[in-house]
């Protein structure tokens, strides 16, 4: 019984693909186009987005990062097979390492927003929506063609073994 016990729990805490940090009850689900109409009216909102790292650049207080932002499907994975719904900035006090966040990498992040961003000479458009970022998870490179391509019950397999 106590066997069956261990590997029932080993199983659950395998299901927990995210930190702590993404389980906050702060977040709010606020879609990309309330924010991008209305940025102020959402400024030092918490919420959870996600996409495909377009850019990264250092910048005098930390990184910078340009996002192309996807719905997130029940994982919190970026849902690639969806439509975009536009681009965004993320803004971390760290230095982010461009091994770990390269362009075509998915990431979900949690953040606050802090306005429509000013960076019109790193990006050559200002105005899009600024997260300041608590928490930015990388997924896995390869999952989709490796895995579901050739075999669409190997997704629940990754998060086992």
């Amino acid at each position: 019984m106590k066997i069956y016990l261990i590997v029932i729990s080993l199983l659950f805490s395998a299901c927990t693909t995210l930190p702590p940090a993404f389980d906050s009850a702060d977040i709010q689900e606020l879609t990309y186009a309330q924010v991008k109409a209305d940025t102020e009216k959402y400024k030092d909102v918490q919420v959870k987005w996600g996409g495909v790292v377009t850019d990264l650049k250092e910048v005098e207080d930390g990184s910078l990062m340009q996002v192309m932002l996807y719905p997130l499907d029940y994982y919190d994975r970026p849902d690639i097979d969806k439509p975009s719904e536009g681009y965004f900035l993320l803004k971390s006090e760290k230095k982010l390492d461009s091994k770990i966040y390269f362009t075509s990498r998915e990431i979900v992040a949690i953040g606050t927003i802090e306005g429509k961003s000013d960076y019109a000479a790193t990006y050559g458009s200002a105005g899009l929506p600024l997260i300041n970022a608590v928490s930015i998870h990388p997924w896995p490179i390869a999952y989709r063609e490796n895995y579901y391509y050739y075999c669409p019950t190997c997704y629940f397999k990754q998060l086992f073994w």
